[in-house]
């Protein structure tokens, strides 16, 4: 397993297949990735603690404990941690996929 520290929490890669990937994502409350999208990398998002607002380009969605998102390559989006929350990312196996276009923090 590796683990990468962040501004925002932690990454823990779980698994990373030729078919498939797999990440724990663990972001702390008021805090929130920067703002990317995924060229290739298709993921699902569950939120297995906790309660975050994914940042779309026109809407936000909330997702709470037990409820997921899936999104396509491309999609520009941003987590918050509206809570402590625990993450399950399920992927195509594109791990390093990102493309970064705002490290800016929205919360301050």
């Amino acid at each position: 397993m590796k683990e990468i520290l962040k501004k925002w929490g932690k990454e823990l890669w779980i698994a990373q297949e030729q078919e498939y990937g797999g990440k724990i994502l663990v972001i702390k409350q008021n805090h929130n990735t920067s703002q990317h999208f995924h060229k290739d990398k298709k993921e699902t998002i569950y939120c297995f603690k906790g309660q975050v607002d994914i940042i779309l380009r026109d809407r936000i969605v909330t997702l709470k404990e037990g409820e997921d998102i899936t999104l396509l390559p491309s999609t520009v989006h941003r987590i918050i941690g509206k809570k402590h929350s625990i993450l399950f990312e399920v992927s195509t196996p594109q791990l390093e996929d990102v493309v970064r276009i705002n490290e800016d923090n929205p919360l301050h």
